[in-house]
C-alpha cells in the first residue's frame, strides 16, 4: 500500500495506479452474492447505503437483483470516478466511515460494510454509528478479509466485531466463513440487525 493509503489522495494513487482492480475477479464474487442475497431474502434492496464502496462493485452486482436506491460512500474520488451507475437511482459521495452522515432523514434499508472495516481502529464503534441511519427493520452486512495467521491484527478485529455484536445490542442472522479454495482466501461475512 502506498505510504498515505489512509487518505484520500493515498487511495486515489491506488485506484488510479489499479491496485484494487484484483476485486472483479470472480474468486471475489462469492460474498458478493451472499451480500446480494442476505440482502434480497431480506426485503432489504429498498435503499442501500455502501460505505467503503470503491469503484462501485456492489452496486453492480445489486443493480439487476432490482435496487431501488443505492448511495455509495468512499474516502477516494478517484475510485468514485471509475464507478458506473445510473443517476436514476444510485450516488456516489466521498466520505470517511468514520464522518460520514446521509442527508438529514434519509434511512436505509440496509448498511454495507464490505472490507472496509479493518481500516477502522474500533470496527465496532464504526458499525454502531450507523445504527441511527437505518430505516425500522433494516440490516448491516459486514465482510471481512480474515488472513490464515489466526493471531494477526486483522483476525484480532475480526474477533473484537463479532465479540461486540454478539452482545444483546444485536441479533445475528447469519454468520459465514467463506473460503475460496482458487484463491486461498477466506472472509468472515455477518447479517446483523439491532435488537429491539
Amino acid at each position: 500500500m502506498a505510504k498515505n493509503a489512509n487518505t484520500s489522495a493515498g487511495w486515489d494513487e491506488e485506484y488510479r495506479a489499479g491496485r484494487w482492480a484484483f476485486l472483479r475477479d470472480l474468486p471475489e464474487s462469492g460474498r458478493y452474492g451472499i451480500i446480494g442475497m442476505w440482502l434480497a431474502l431480506n426485503d432489504a434492496m429498498d435503499s442501500v447505503l455502501d460505505i467503503g464502496c470503491g469503484e462501485g462493485l456492489l452496486y453492480e452486482r445489486l443493480q439487476p437483483m432490482g435496487i431501488k436506491h443505492y448511495v455509495g460512500v468512499d474516502l477516494a474520488p478517484a475510485a468514485l470516478n471509475i464507478a458506473e451507475v445510473d443517476p436514476q437511482i444510485a450516488s456516489l459521495r466521498a466520505g470517511d466511515m468514520h464522518t460520514f452522515a446521509p442527508a438529514e432523514g434519509e434511512t436505509f434499508s440496509a448498511i454495507v460494510f464490505n472490507e472496509v472495516l479493518h481500516f477502522a481502529e474500533d470496527p465496532a464503534a464504526v458499525v454502531a454509528r450507523f445504527v441511527p441511519f437505518l430505516a425500522p427493520g433494516g440490516v448491516i452486512a459486514i465482510s471481512m478479509y480474515s488472513p490464515k495467521r489466526l493471531e494477526s491484527g486483522a483476525n484480532r478485529l475480526i474477533a473484537r466485531l463479532w465479540e461486540a455484536t454478539d452482545g444483546d445490542d444485536w441479533q445475528v442472522l447469519d454468520d459465514y466463513r467463506l473460503t475460496s479454495d482458487k484463491k486461498n482466501v477466506t472472509w468472515r461475512l455477518r447479517l446483523l440487525k439491532p435488537a429491539a
